[in-house]
Formats: structure tokens, C-alpha cells, sequence
């Protein structure tokens, strides 16, 4: 058998609010560990002492990298981090929730790491988002069974 990288394996695109950007990178390194190939969002481009106009356009040049991270056809699908955040239960920002819109537009499965939010209820259920209530096992095993459809191609 061939040497596998990560460019001949299903990826999943991590996803969730910047501000939880470490329970993201945590839960790329519990994947990693599992053999489960990840990205999360990049974070390198924005510069601290930047000026408004520098952080929207950071955080929108940003945002397009990761909705074409989404589209791409190595991804299989999106794992949103939709931790507890500010007092709200499994939060799911404006940005997350652009990223799974994109997921689902793109046909890609879209997981929860915890409950749906109720904000989002309607919306989610009908797009088929699977909640794990925080366990990544049913995730890893599914990402495991995913053989991507350009490896068939000769």
C-alpha cells in the first residue's frame, strides 16, 4: 500500500467562533491523534496592533480561505466547536453559521461538537446537522470510513 498523506485522505474543516480558537486547535490535536486529517481557521494573518480597516479585511480574506477550505473536494465535512460561550449554551456565531451554510451548499456534513443551539434549531435539523454532545468518537469513526471520490479516479 502506498504512502497515505493528506491530500489522499477525506479532510474536516474545524469551525467555530475566534474567541474559541483554542478548544478548536484542542480538538484538531485529539483527531490528530486518532488519524484524522483537520484544518482550522488560520490565524497568522492578523496583525495585533492593526488599524479597523486592516482587521475587517484580515478577518474577511480570513473568512473566504476557509469557505474555500469548506468547498474544496478533499473535505468531507465541518466539525463546528460550539462550546459554551459569554452565558449563551453550544454558541455558534454569525461566521460559524456561515461556514455551515456553505458546508451544506457545498454538500458537505456538517457536525455539532455539542447541541444544537435553539437559535438555530429549524435551520440546522433541516440541513441534517448531527449533534455529538461532546464526543468525537462517532465523528472519527464516520471520517475513517470516508473514502473521498477523487481517490477513485485513475
Amino acid at each position: 500500500m502506498a504512502n497515505t498523506t493528506s491530500a489522499d485522505v477525506a479532510r474536516l474543516v474545524i469551525c467555530g467562533s475566534m474567541r474559541v480558537w483554542d478548544n478548536m486547535r484542542e480538538v484538531q490535536e485529539t483527531l490528530d491523534r486518532w488519524g484524522i486529517y483537520s484544518l482550522i481557521p488560520d490565524t497568522d494573518a492578523i496583525a495585533p496592533h492593526a488599524s479597523v480597516d486592516e482587521l475587517h479585511e484580515a478577518k474577511r480574506a480570513a473568512s473566504m480561505k476557509h469557505f474555500q477550505c469548506i468547498q474544496d473536494t478533499h473535505t468531507a465535512a465541518v466539525l463546528v466547536v460550539n462550546v459554551d460561550k459569554e452565558g449563551q449554551a453550544n454558541y455558534i456565531g454569525p461566521n460559524a453559521f456561515a461556514e455551515i451554510a456553505v458546508a451544506v451548499a457545498s454538500g458537505r456534513r456538517v457536525y455539532l461538537l455539542n447541541s444544537i443551539p435553539s437559535a438555530y434549531s429549524d435551520e440546522l435539523q433541516a440541513w441534517g446537522a448531527r449533534e455529538l454532545h461532546g464526543e468525537l468518537d462517532t465523528l472519527a469513526h464516520e471520517m475513517r470510513d470516508t473514502t473521498p471520490s477523487y481517490a477513485h479516479a485513475s
